[in-house]
């Protein structure tokens, strides 16, 4: 038995011929690279490795005894073979588990991966879930963004070939993974230890998306797959909102005047036929020689969408459990997801040069029709019904070069432009009271009871990454030298723009409650034809019949705004040093300087106002590894960052949901943030590991999302105390349970589980956030009462699990494969928001998934089928007051099934 590697790039290779001259016995390596012999009598043979495009190795007088296992490992080196001018030399393929986790046991700092090969096991179709197969990572269900020991958005990072990437959404840092498909990725890594090259605005973890590059032969492959939700097939008319189509690349313009109805939409849902989730996807690949270089070229292209359907139930309670909303009702979604990718690399001689280019296409329309009761609003049969439309596209542009200028100098570099256009155009929402018989009335508290929205959000990214590398003095072992010199700079500079205008319809009716015209106070109509009110016939009318626009700045069109830049520019040193055989340091210093600013225009301040900081941060950091045999390290490591306010929470801007309001606090400022880690990890065998990690954070001047006391109990940010610290362990493990070789024919059963515990707590200071927020007169802008002085962090669940069970055979020379798992996953309570006296925290409930995954391949065909979501439990979130708990919002996922054709030409 073995493992057949790369002697250059230590990645195992798979496919391997192992064979004993003399004799018919013989077998490959598996997926991970292993192979095994079984059933060989006793005796001395030669035992021969080869591999295409690899120099084959041969080993001599090998003895087998009885009873005894011989571990017999190869390295093989490239073979180039010129025959008539054309080279074939081999291309490493940098995606498979075993290589990854090669790189982490020989990797001078912390850090955890997870590789396409993996993915495709578990059937993983976009990056969000990837991130969440490793420890300590967790989505935060109901919204797009991950949360890491604890640490939610804002405490995070994101980037793409270690370049930065932007956000999709304005009220997040953090781009939706869920929107890289699994066909443009070759591997994630998760780093939660900070080091000098990395950008300092993190805390949980910086997660680096490594876009898919081109290995092996040429290839055109197509795929189809269709499925699903299990919401959807018993329900009897599924609704979304007239305008948006099938493809998500919709577009709708507000009326120019508000003397004139021209809106392109109706107001009435519009029945669809919820046919089959379809997804259809083209990747390709080839290389090709240009003069002394090689370029290799591949390229993928997908379309997927997905129907769905849930009951739904949102509520909104005060501090004296009186209720203030209790709505029930559906919620109908249909989304949808474009993704095109191509990436060229060239190599030539000592350099590598890598080109890519992304476009993400992704929409999602949602229609909730609720019904009960709205206090002082709708108290007698209300229907609140939310139409929306939401896109986003998002252009990504990366060029990068390594160079190997001689034995001891290299150098990397990267610059990238990203563009983010992110569009709500039209939503629509109705507020009625007093349904019967398929007809209500229009509420009459206030003009904004009835509107229809749009939002444009337009940024623009540009980044810089350069690095040199000098590596000194005699190695000690198989290393070439013994340190390593990095110097560099890295820079990126953001530009947002935001506005949002809201077009309120005042009944006429309503409001003249001192003259109410002939037929009565309120305006009727069917719920399911509010088109025949909300007119241009209607609009303005002078007989009291009517009704009239307005938007945030009474009879005017004029958007709400916020612009913000921001401008980092850093330069960084880092010292890697083999202090001993067994000992390895990495020193590190960060000096980044960070200046944002945001400028906002809106109804809450109509002169306009700014948020802005200018922060030189000097970020330190410390990583050693000890080797306590060849299996084994022991790990520490210690840092500084920083975390930084986004963009909306410092714009004084208003978001209104169905029971939560949101606005910003321009007076927000930055974290600091200082981390400590120790992790001891065994690798057993090939393909295998166990680690255990303790860690810790302090944070200064954490942010938090909190509720404000007064009347309507918005929402808002602030930095709630002076410190939060958490304090955690980690614990995983990866395990081959049974492998058999026979022949050609090779299976395995193998398992992997990780575990995270944490206890988290902070200061709350309501004291501290009204004298940070006081304007130049002495006004509060943010008067917050705590419930208590402590409290666990926002978005920190104690308790995060993962496990994994799976089965791989291979046969017919490794041309048929066939893999299958069941994934499980578990999230425990975590606080959503913070409360305020008697009004409780409110707390995400505990939550189950698990999902089955099964692949197969003949030859050039693929197969594969999974059902995510089996256990399709209850997402709630709960309200705990102080007399009592409040269920606030319930819904169910459903279980999504797909079923999928491949063929590779």
């Amino acid at each position: 038995m073995g493992t057949v590697v790369d002697a250059k790039t230590k990645e195992t290779l798979i496919g391997a011929t192992i064979f004993l001259e003399g004799t018919s016995l013989g077998t490959i390596t598996d997926f991970d690279g292993n192979y095994r012999l079984e059933q060989v009598p006793a005796g001395k043979y030669t035992v021969r490795c080869s591999f295409i495009s690899y120099e084959t190795k041969t080993l001599e007088d090998v003895t087998v005894v009885e009873d005894q296992i011989v571990d017999l490992p190869f390295v093989l080196g490239e073979s180039t073979v010129q025959i008539e001018d054309v080279k074939v030399v081999a291309k490493a393929n940098r995606e498979s588990e075993t290589m990854l986790l090669m790189d982490q046991k020989e990797a001078a700092i912390m850090k955890e991966s997870i590789g396409a090969q993996q993915l495709s096991t578990q059937g993983v179709s976009d990056a969000a879930a990837a991130a969440t197969k490793i420890t300590g990572v967790s989505k935060q269900e109901g919204s797009k963004s991950l949360n890491i020991r604890g640490l939610g958005d804002r405490y995070n990072a994101t980037t793409l070939n270690g370049l930065p990437f932007p956000s999709n959404n304005a009220e997040t840092k953090n781009i939706d993974l869920g929107l890289f498909s699994s066909d443009v990725i070759g591997f994630i890594g998760v780093e939660k230890v900070a080091t000098s090259a990395l950008y300092g605005d993190f805390a949980g973890a910086n997660i680096d998306i490594v876009s898919k590059k081109f290995t092996g032969d040429p290839f055109f492959e197509l795929a189809l797959k269709s499925g699903v939700n299990s919401s959807v097939p018993g329900v009897d008319h599924f609704y979304l909102q007239d305008g948006p189509g099938f493809s998500g690349f919709d577009n709708f313009q507000p009326t120019p005047s508000l003397d004139a109805y021209d809106f392109g939409n109706s107001w009435n849902p519009v029945e669809k036929t919820a046919i089959p989730n379809l997804g259809i996807g083209l990747s390709g690949g080839k290389s090709f020689e240009v003069a002394d270089s090689r370029l290799n070229a591949f390229f993928t292209a997908s379309f997927d969408n997905e129907y769905s359907y849930s009951d739904l139930m949102q509520r909104r309670i005060n501090g004296s459990d009186d209720v203030r909303k209790d709505l029930q009702g559906e919620q109908y979604a249909y989304e949808t997801q474009t993704t095109g990718m191509v990436n060229l690399n060239l190599e030539h001689k000592q350099s590598d040069y890598y080109f890519n280019t992304m476009l993400l296409n992704s929409s999602n329309q949602d229609l909730k029709n609720l019904r009960g009761f709205v206090k002082d609003l709708a108290e007698d049969s209300a229907l609140i019904r939310r139409s929306e439309f939401e896109r986003t596209t998002i252009w990504v542009n990366q060029l990068l070069g390594e160079h190997e200028l001689n034995p001891q100098v290299t150098m990397n570099w990267g610059l990238s432009y990203n563009k983010v256009h992110n569009i709500t155009p039209d939503r629509r929402h109705l507020s009625l009271n007093g349904l019967r018989d398929g007809r209500a009335y229009f509420t009459d508290d206030n003009e904004s009871d009835n509107f229809r929205y749009f939002h444009d959000f337009n940024e623009n990214e540009y980044a810089l990454n350069w690095s040199t590398a000098y590596r000194f003095g005699e190695g000690i072992g198989t290393d070439d030298f013994r340190g390593k010199l990095t110097l560099g700079y890295s820079g990126k500079y953001k530009e947002r723009q935001f506005e949002a205008t809201q077009f309120n319809h005042d009944i006429y009716r309503n409001r003249n409650i001192f003259n109410p015209p002939p037929g009565g106070y309120h305006v009727y109509v069917d719920v399911m034809d509010v088109d025949a009110f909300l007119n241009a016939a209607n609009l303005q009318r002078p007989d009291g019949y009517g009704f009239y626009l307005k938007t945030f700045f009474g009879n005017t069109i004029r958007p709400s705004t916020y612009e913000g830049t921001q401008l980092i520019n850093a330069g960084f040193a880092s010292l890697e040093y083999q202090l001993s055989p067994k000992l390895l340091g990495v020193l590190g210093l960060r000096v980044e300087n960070v200046n944002q600013q945001v400028d906002f225009v809106t109804a809450l301040d109509t002169d306009g106002g700014t948020g802005n900081f200018n922060e030189l941060e000097v970020l330190p950091s410390l990583s050693l590894r000890y080797a306590l045999n060849e299996k084994s390290n022991l790990r520490l490591a210690a840092s500084n960052t920083y975390v930084l306010p986004q963009f909306t929470e410092m714009a004084l801007f208003l978001f209104e949901g169905i029971t939560e309001t949101t606005v910003g606090n321009p007076y927000l400022y930055p974290s600091k943030v200082y981390n400590g880690d120790l992790k001891w990890e065994w690798f057993p065998n090939s393909g295998e590991l166990v680690s255990v990690a303790a860690f810790g954070k302090y944070i200064t001047d954490p942010m938090n999302r909190v509720v404000m006391a007064s009347a309507s109990n918005d929402f808002t940010y602030a930095n709630t105390g002076d410190y939060a610290y958490l304090y955690g362990a980690e614990l995983e493990v990866k395990k081959d349970l049974w492998t058999q070789t026979t022949g050609t024919d090779y299976q395995k059963l193998f398992a992997s589980a990780n575990l995270t515990l944490m206890e988290t707590s902070q200061e709350l200071d309501g004291a501290k956030v009204r004298e940070e927020t006081k304007d130049q007169n002495g006004n509060s802008l943010i008067n917050i009462n705590f419930n208590q002085d402590k409290d666990v962090l926002q978005g920190a669940a104690p308790l995060m699990a993962n496990a994994s069970l799976g089965y791989k055979r291979t046969w017919g020379e490794g041309k048929n494969a066939l893999s299958s798992s069941l994934v499980y996953g578990y999230v425990s309570d975590r606080l959503y928001l913070i409360g305020f006296s008697s009004f409780g925290n409110q707390v995400d409930k505990r939550v189950h998934t698990l999902d089955y995954v099964l692949k197969a391949s003949f030859n050039k065909l693929g197969v594969n089928f999974s059902a995510k979501n089996m256990l399709n439990g209850d997402i709630d979130r709960v309200q705990e007051n102080a007399s009592a708990d409040h269920l606030i919002r319930s819904y169910k996922q459903g279980v999504k099934f797909s079923v999928g054709l491949s063929y590779k030409f």
